[in-house]
């Protein structure tokens, strides 16, 4: 009787395990809901560190809950999604996927002279406003200088936007190099990275780009002095990334051409002005 019992035991654990465990045997992971973002799977730290996972539905996110930045955030960035046409939400707000003493707050930032600096941007997410919200977590942020942020990074942004545009779609790969970092900002002690990087992959072709920029004031304008192999970035950043087969992490390939003029003027005449925006308004409720 009692083996009998134990049996019937070990077949309910066994009727439980087949219904819990993923179809191929193996418990589901952190990002399996952020596929989308990580078509060819998720990024790996060379050194372990106390991150945790997040997965958002516009992009996926590794957070350092020690340096508490991410370590990488990834997404899909489409051409349309490049068109979007919503005004930035500003809503700058604590990840609640995080515990408190181990997510940064808005306050770190105030008075610190570092810009809230989104590693997957706001316009990127432009298309959907609980996207936009979302891009506005402290989980997708680092402490970047106004002189960076708003000026050569951001031109790097825009000219990705105009590659996703030319290009259908591309994945994007981003974060901070956090070598030796002598600085901290906040009641939270949130890191000051030394620079980022970011790498852009054409899921199509498997052609990919690679660059650094430190974290100093970078004028606007041309990218070719910050593009780097991938493999630079990966040794910086204590990373490795998922790439296609085909893609040469070695590699520094020309850079793509970027019509900037054109895509703005694309993107002004698909967005609505101050002055026909309750036009646009109502036909879009229609």
């Amino acid at each position: 009787m009692v083996m009998g019992a134990s049996v019937k035991t070990l077949l309910r654990i066994a009727l439980f395990l087949a219904v819990v465990v993923a179809p191929s045997g193996l418990w589901a992971g952190p990002f399996d809901s952020c596929a989308d973002n990580l078509p060819f799977g998720e990024p790996h730290l060379v050194k372990s560190a106390e991150t945790t996972a997040i997965c958002h539905v516009g992009y996926a996110v590794l957070h350092d809950d020690k340096f508490l930045v991410p370590r990488w955030v990834a997404y899909r960035l489409t051409g349309p999604h490049t068109l979007g046409c919503l005004a930035r939400t500003n809503n700058f707000h604590a990840d609640d996927n995080l515990p408190n003493g181990k997510r940064a707050m808005p306050d770190d930032y105030s008075g610190s002279g570092f810009d809230q600096g989104h590693q997957a941007p706001a316009q990127d997410f432009a298309w959907n406003i609980d996207r936009m919200k979302d891009s506005f977590s402290m989980a997708n942020m680092t402490p970047q200088l106004p002189g960076l942020n708003r000026q050569g990074w951001e031109r790097l942004e825009e000219t990705v936007r105009v590659w996703a545009t030319d290009r259908n779609a591309l994945i994007v790969y981003v974060g901070p190099i956090l070598l030796n970092p002598k600085r901290t900002i906040g009641a939270d002690h949130v890191v000051v990275p030394t620079a980022f990087w970011k790498v852009v992959v054409d899921p199509a072709t498997g052609d990919a780009l690679a660059f650094i920029m430190p974290q100093h004031n970078v004028a606007k304008g041309k990218l070719d002095p910050w593009q780097v192999p991938i493999s630079q970035v990966e040794q910086a950043a204590g990373i490795e990334l998922p790439l296609p087969n085909n893609t040469d992490r070695k590699a520094e390939p020309q850079l793509w051409p970027a019509n900037l003029v054109a895509w703005s003027q694309k993107h002004k005449d698909l967005c609505p002005t101050p002055k026909n925006k309750k036009s646009f308004i109502a036909q879009s409720c229609g």
